[in-house]
Order: C-alpha cells, then sequence, then structure tokens
C-alpha cells in the first residue's frame, strides 16, 4: 500500500502541473498524458478507498482487543425476524476487560436467540454481548457459497450467535435521523400492506415490487421469476425508479413549465426520488437510477443538455466513492451493465424491426430493451447462477406492464389510506389480481419445454471473452469498425481454448469429503461421474444438495451423480464407480476406505486401509478399538464441530506409523 499511495501523490502533482500549463498552452499529448494521469489517479485512489474500508487491517478493530470480557454495541439496521433467531448488524464501539477499557470501531453480525427481548429490538439499541465474536471462517466444500467473502464486502468480518444470558439490552438507543426515518416509514408501510394483503405470498410481491422489502417473498414463486429472466421486477432497480419520476412528472405536468416553476417542481420530484430511494435501503441499482435522474433533472431546469454516458459514469463514480467495495456488488454490476446495453442497443435493435403503428412500436419498443439488457448481462448471468432464460422476451413483455399498474396501484393505495380506506383496499385487491396473473405468467413459462438453461458453467476468464466478442461485434456493426470481426473471431478462439484446457484439468479421480455438519458425505469422482455415499442426515435434506453437492457438480461439470445411503455398506456391492466391500469398507481408485460410522459389531482383529475416514457417531471406546486394531495410511475427520475430540482422535492416529499398501 506504500507504493500506492506514493504513486497517487505523485500522479496528483503531475496532474495539477500539466493543468497549470496547458492553461497558458495548449498541446494534445500533454492533454492525453493528463488524461492518462487523472485516470491512472482515480484508479490508485480506488485501491486506496478499498483498503481503507477493511477497518478489521486496524489497530482500533475490536478484534485486535483480546480476552474481551464483554462489548458494547449498536445496532446498525432494523432486526430481522428469522426461524429460530433474530438478525441484525451491530457496530462495535467499546471493548471493556478487567481492568481495561478500549475504544473500538468495526461492525459484525449477530443472531440472537429469538424471545421476547431480541424482538423488541429496534435500529439504534445499545446491547452488550458478553465475551468475544466468531471470526467468519471460508467455506469449507470447494465451490461453496463464500460467506466470508460475501461479508467482507460490507466490511463485516466477524459473526455469533448469542444465546439469552451472552446479551442484554442496555436501554440507551442513538440513531442517525435519516435513516430512522426512513426504517420508520418502511415499518409503515408494511403494516399498511400487511392489512390491506391478506395473502402472505401476495403480499411478498406487493412489498417487493413497490419499496423494495423482499423477507416475505415466496420461494417458489422467486424461482419461477428466476427462471423466467423476469426477478429483476422484484428488486426496485431503476425500472421503478423510472416509473415514479414518470408518474411525477405527469402529475406536476413537468412537461409544460418553464422558468422558476419548472425548477421548483423539479425540486419537489428530487425530494420524493431521495425519500424513495431513503425507504428503498439506498440499493445500488436504485441510487445509480436516482443519481441519474437527478442529474437529467437539474440539467433540464437550467436548461443544459445531458449526456448518458457521462450521466452513467457520474452515477457510477458517486456510489464508488461513498463505498468503494460496491463495484464487488452483484446488484450494483447488473444495473450499470443493463442500462449500458439498453442505451447502447434499443435504438439499434428498433432500427432493424421496425413497427407502422403505434401499439407495435410500443411492444416492439419493449422487446428491444429487454433484448438490449439481457444482451449485456447474460455473460454475468451465466458465471454468477450459471443459467439462462431462453423465453425472457416473452416474460419481461407479460410482466413488465404488469409491475408497472402495480407500482402505481400501491403508490395510490398508500395514498388512500389517509383519505378513503375502501378505496385503498379496492386498490390492493386490484393490484393482487394483477400479481397472480404475474406469478401464473412466471409459472407457466418456467414449466415449458426448454423454458430454461441451468447448470451452466463458464469461468471468469470465458466470461470476460464473452464481453470482448460482445464489443467487437458491437463495434463492427454499429460503428462500420470491421477488424472487430477478427477481434471476435480471437474471442471466440480464447472462450474454445480456456474451455478445453478446463475440461482437461477435470479428467481426473479425486475422493473428497464433505462438509455436512455431523453427517457423512463422501464424494469418488472418476472424471465426470460422482458417487455419493451420505448418512441419511444428509441425502435426505434438500439444503445439503443446494449449497453444497450442487455447486461442486456444476463447477466441476459432472454430468453424471448417483447418491448411496450409508446403511447399503453393510453388503457388497458395486455402485457406479465404487465397491461396496461390505461392513463399511469400500474401495475406490485402487484404495480402501474404512468408514467409521458405517461398521457395525466389534473390532477383534487388525485391519489394513489406505484411509480411515473417522465420522461422528461413534463412541469413544469405539474409538479406543480403532487406535489398537487399525492401521492406515492416511486418516480423514469429518467432525469440525468438537474440537477436543478432533485433537483426541488426531493425537490417536499419530500414533499409527504408515503401512505398505
Amino acid at each position: 500500500m506504500f507504493w500506492v499511495q506514493l504513486l497517487t501523490v505523485l500522479l496528483i502533482l503531475v496532474s495539477i502541473g500539466i493543468h497549470l500549463y496547458l492553461r497558458k498552452k495548449i498541446q494534445r499529448s500533454l492533454q492525453l498524458a493528463g488524461s492518462v494521469s487523472i485516470l491512472l489517479l482515480f484508479f490508485l485512489l480506488g485501491i486506496v478507498l478499498t483498503h481503507a474500508r477493511k477497518d478489521n487491517l486496524y489497530s482500533s478493530h475490536f478484534s485486535q482487543v483480546a480476552d474481551a470480557e464483554y462489548m458494547v454495541a449498536r445496532v446498525l439496521d432494523v432486526p430481522q425476524e428469522k426461524e429460530k433467531s433474530v438478525s441484525c448488524v451491530v457496530e462495535i464501539s467499546s471493548v471493556h476487560k478487567v481492568s481495561q477499557h478500549v475504544k473500538t470501531q468495526g461492525k459484525a453480525q449477530v443472531y440472537l436467540e429469538k424471545d421476547t427481548a431480541s424482538l423488541s429490538l429496534h435500529y439504534g439499541d445499545y446491547i452488550i454481548i458478553n465475551g468475544q465474536l466468531n471470526e467468519i471462517t471460508a467455506s469449507s466444500n470447494p465451490f461453496q457459497f463464500d460467506f466470508k467473502r460475501y461479508n467482507a464486502m460490507t466490511s463485516i468480518f466477524h459473526n455469533g450467535y448469542l444465546q439469552r444470558e451472552r446479551w442484554r439490552s442496555m436501554g440507551v438507543n442513538k440513531v442517525n435521523p435519516i435513516y430512522a426515518l426512513g426504517y420508520t416509514w418502511q415499518r409503515v408501510l408494511q403494516e399498511t400492506f400487511n392489512h390491506y394483503f391478506k395473502d402472505e405470498s401476495v403480499r411478498g410481491v406487493a412489498e417487493a415490487i413497490v419499496f423494495g422489502y423482499k423477507e416475505d417473498l415466496n420461494d417458489d414463486w422467486l424461482e419461477a421469476f428466476s427462471k423466467t429472466g423476469t426477478v429483476h421486477v422484484l428488486a426496485v432497480s431503476g425500472l421503478h425508479v423510472g416509473i415514479i419520476y414518470t408518474l411525477l412528472s405527469y402529475l406536476l405536468l413537468l412537461g409544460n413549465s418553464k422558468g422558476r416553476s419548472r425548477v421548483i417542481k423539479s425540486v419537489v420530484i428530487l425530494v420524493a426520488l431521495f425519500i424513495y430511494s431513503l425507504v428503498t435501503g439506498f440499493s445500488p441499482s436504485v441510487s445509480r437510477a436516482a443519481i441519474m435522474f437527478a442529474t437529467v433533472i437539474v440539467a433540464k431546469a437550467f436548461q443544459r443538455k445531458t449526456n448518458i454516458y457521462n450521466t452513467l459514469s457520474f452515477a457510477c463514480f458517486i456510489l464508488l466513492l461513498v463505498n468503494p467495495l460496491n463495484i464487488y456488488n452483484v446488484g450494483f454490476q447488473f444495473s450499470f451493465l443493463a442500462v449500458i446495453g439498453i442505451v447502447l442497443y434499443t435504438d439499434y435493435f428498433k432500427g432493424i424491426w421496425r413497427s407502422s403503428t403505434k401499439t407495435g412500436d410500443k411492444v416492439m419498443t419493449l422487446a428491444c430493451v429487454s433484448l438490449a439488457a439481457q444482451l449485456t448481462t447474460f455473460p454475468l448471468g451465466l458465471y454468477y447462477f450459471h443459467q439462462f432464460p431462453n423465453y425472457f422476451i416473452v416474460s419481461n413483455m407479460l410482466v413488465i406492464p404488469c409491475i408497472s399498474i402495480v407500482l402505481y396501484l400501491g403508490v395510490f393505495m398508500v395514498v388512500s389510506t389517509f383519505i378513503y380506506q375502501p378505496v385503498a383496499q379496492f386498490l390492493a385487491d386490484l393490484a393482487e389480481i394483477y400479481i397472480r396473473f404475474i406469478v401464473q405468467v412466471a409459472s407457466y413459462i418456467q414449466e415449458l419445454p426448454y423454458a430454461f438453461f441451468e447448470n451452466i458453467h463458464i469461468t471468469f476468464s470465458q466470461m470476460l471473452t464473452v464481453y470482448a466478442f460482445l464489443i467487437a461485434v458491437t463495434m463492427a456493426l454499429v460503428h462500420k469498425w470491421w477488424q472487430g470481426f477478427g477481434i471476435a473471431l480471437i474471442a471466440a478462439i480464447g472462450f474454445m481454448a480456456i474451455d478445453y484446457n478446463y475440461q482437461y484439468v477435470l479428467h481426473k479421480n479425486e475422493f473428497i469429503a464433505f462438509d455436512a455438519k455431523k453427517e457423512v458425505l463422501l464424494g469418488f469422482r472418476d472424471n465426470d461421474r460422482l458417487t455419493l455415499i451420505a448418512s441419511k442426515g444428509a441425502y435426505m435434506d434438500d439444503a445439503v444438495y443446494d449449497y453444497t453437492i450442487k455447486p461442486y457438480l456444476i463447477n466441476n461439470r459432472v454430468s453424471k451423480c448417483e447418491v448411496i445411503p450409508m446403511e447399503m455398506l453393510k453388503v457388497k456391492a458395486r455402485y457406479g464407480n465404487v465397491y461396496s466391500l461390505g461392513n463399511g469398507f469400500v474401495w475406490f481408485d485402487n484404495k480402501s476406505y474404512f468408514l467409521t460410522d458405517a461398521y457395525k459389531g466389534y473390532l477383534n482383529k487388525d485391519i489394513n486401509v489406505h484411509n480411515l475416514v473417522v465420522g461422528t457417531k461413534k463412541s469413544d471406546r469405539f474409538m479406543k478399538y480403532v487406535e489398537i486394531h487399525v492401521l492406515y495410511d492416511s486418516a480423514i475427520f469429518l467432525d469440525k464441530i468438537n474440537s477436543e475430540r478432533i485433537e483426541k482422535q488426531r493425537d490417536t492416529c499419530n500414533k499409527k506409523t504408515n503401512l505398505p499398501n
């Protein structure tokens, strides 16, 4: 970081010097050098700001204080009720030891035991936490979602589950007035929607569309939206901000206003967009759209011209200046890429497919916008989510107009609650009809043949080559730069070369012990075929497949997977590429494996195996017999939780010496 900071200072001096010189005499070469210097300067400043956000590196971070007796923390957001706990983000303001009180900083994610006390917590409340919190660990399974990295993007590096005896409220509250107002309005909106929408699933969609609250969304409905390419309508984004802007402009007659009247109306719209952004939690996509619309509104109010690319760049700059870690936010990436696609390609596509009627033109515009946004975001979607909705144009053309209606109805419903409640109930019932229609459309399209491709895997390098291909083809077709076709060909060859190399690396035999808490989940892979041996708790739990097995299958491009219940190892049989030798013994890739949890009976004779797999179900007495009778080359321990038992078993296994095959 020292060299980055030093280079940043030097570039600042160089940029100032070039600017002062150019004020007297313009030179194109120096203009170019100055532009490059400023761009590099902003890049380096981004590195400095990003490093500055990692407060766990500072000596003032609470994790730097060892042996804490208790910590004082402030709740930073609205606590969220979960199935078995109450979740909230806290800021540790001080750490207390027997003879020392240290002022600290740093955030943590805590899960409080659900009871009356935790359910009554509010944003800004101070609490006392006894003891220390745990550092968030990296995912123990390959390709599993990395919660450590995800939380690090929000400067959260520690978490903990706190039972009732480990925390208490101090009865003190300190809030940011602006955020407190936003949370209060959001809570009022939740209560309002809860009153007028009786069906919880419908209410969840309405809340997501109108003000971005997603905690009540139905999982099955969410999956249908995801697989039809319409999940973006459930995340408050530029589409929603645009609808609000259009509504306010129409109600205030902004287009017919001039002079001071236009300035006043523009200020009203700016305040309304700020309030809407506040209520929706200042998500990157909403903030991006609000900044862009605000820039356009101010420019028009003072009769200045705007450039969409400059406006987009300005919004991006502001958001990254406030929080450089936004660059890693998936919503941030999708939002800006979608807007770039819409700006670049919509008019080009409309020039190809023209319509002579007004209605046809609107339909064609919606189709072109949908196609343009999908074109610039699908590589990112493949990389992150491994799926592609094939009927996205049809689903968007049916869903987006309805989303606009639902948003309008939701806004007028909220206003009507202060005027005449029967009207509010009528608007809510009407919105429910549209929401159910939207869900039926998404569910129907989801069930169509070839509705979506899933389990698609591309590497990060392949994603970059796809974008290089798109940029090159765009330059060739739109800007008549025919050399772009040559670059596109090189990008396509590069994509295939990366894919060939990745496939070559994947062709191997592999044994892997998955971390499935206290369950057994062992994988025996032969090229693109995987045989899993699993205990009942593992193969009966859908979450184990979704979050542990499926990421491994997708990223390793495994096409054949077979799950064998561990109970079946009691007999001799062949399962895929694995041979069961009976009573917990397995043969794979010319090596033997002994699964202690699958063994029935007592060990009364010496056993020689290549790999000993120690589970979690056997008693210490049984492990004593393992120590005496089992001779092995290496040992695998599945218990990741009980550290004392792990160390005891490890010490036992280390007493054995390696034996020949």
